[in-house]
């Protein structure tokens, strides 16, 4: 089969370069001329704890420079009552370059909160790793979450465990089934179970076993090319070129504000050092942050002053990783915002 005749799903599975694929660069050009410059983010990625207890191969938190720590209560609930004053239904990530799970109760505590004051779109995401701890398990399920993504990127024991270094399938994985399980059991609409898988060389082999796994236990399933997390770090990929002509604007840039632990409001959802900073949520709001990247990072974006972006994108290759392959829907309305609006791809 040529490139040009694979499907997006089996062009990740091939690892196929995006930009060798015409229709690919088709959707990429579609998924500019969607963007628009919203008024308030529609995603807001903020960073409750940036410890993590693995150490993957395909991400840069095994050698981020920037301290570990957790993000202040105070600063947590300044975010949020903005969001559900200005926008509740901005989707909203409680975690950006860690593992919330590390939190405890404290998290639960900070969502039930986040969803006192308005936010309806909350959506967080784990490795499972500590899914096994007493009344997790329950306690996920009792939270407002819309939506909890597991990123597993391995199917059999060997792949899991060579990718997700330090987490144990035996642990994880009979974790999330019992989490599909009580799901299921009660009857529960909410929230919806995402089994994400990144694909890269190491696992390849191993998408349709994982999508059948998993959607044989209720889950959705969420299949995506892996990122190189702006380079800043020692990730690549295969599937990246750096040396192409051709550019649009970044789908993340557009769509996403970061917030690091310490408040400070970086580049965009893959910028996890903090090479770019627009100011700091502790000081400033929200919205005025967003007009800061607004002038800053995603008007040059979009009239490709590529001469004017932050420095951290000039090197950057993720902004070709935008899209993943989902299944049939299965909860309405666990799609990110973008999914709903057919004249854009995901980014």
């Amino acid at each position: 089969m040529a490139p040009s005749d694979m499907t997006r799903a089996q062009a990740f599975a091939e690892l196929v370069p995006h930009l060798d694929r015409p229709e690919r660069v088709d959707q990429l050009r579609a998924i500019e001329a969607g963007l628009v410059d919203h008024v308030f983010p529609p995603q807001l990625v903020v960073e409750n704890t940036s410890y993590c207890n693995i150490k993957c191969i395909h991400c840069s938190h095994r050698e981020m420079i920037r301290p570990q720590q957790h993000m202040s209560r105070a600063l947590w609930n300044k975010i949020v009552e903005e969001v559900g004053r200005e926008r509740p239904d901005c989707e909203l990530w409680p975690t950006f370059y860690g593992e919330a799970l590390i939190l405890g109760d404290e998290l639960w505590d900070r969502l039930d909160y986040a969803a006192s004051v308005g936010c309806t779109n909350l959506v967080l995401n784990s490795n499972g790793t500590l899914l096994d701890r007493p009344g997790m398990i329950d306690r996920i399920l009792a939270s407002p979450l819309r939506r909890f993504i597991l990123s597993l990127d391995g199917f059999s024991p060997e792949t899991f465990e060579k990718i997700r270094a330090k987490a144990k399938w035996d642990v994880v994985y009979p974790a999330v089934e019992e989490l599909c399980r009580k799901r299921l059991e009660r009857g529960q609409t909410y929230p919806a179970i995402t089994a994400q898988f990144s694909v890269m060389a190491d696992n390849r082999h191993e998408v349709d076993d994982y999508r059948r796994h998993w959607q044989a236990r209720g889950a959705e399933v969420k299949v995506r090319p892996m990122l190189e997390w702006t380079r800043t770090g020692t990730v690549r990929s295969e599937t990246i070129r750096h040396a192409a002509g051709f550019r649009i604007a970044c789908p993340w840039a557009n769509n996403t504000m970061a917030i690091h632990q310490d408040g400070r409001v970086v580049t965009c959802a893959v910028d996890y050092e903090g090479m770019f900073t627009a100011g700091n949520a502790n000081e400033q709001s929200i919205a005025e942050l967003w007009a800061i990247l607004g002038e800053k990072v995603r008007k040059p974006h979009r009239e490709h002053r590529w001469r004017d972006v932050p420095n951290i994108c000039k090197g950057c290759g993720d902004w070709q990783v935008a899209g993943a392959s989902y299944e049939q829907e299965q909860v309405e309305g666990t799609r990110p915002f973008w999914y709903y609006d057919k004249q854009e791809e995901p980014a």
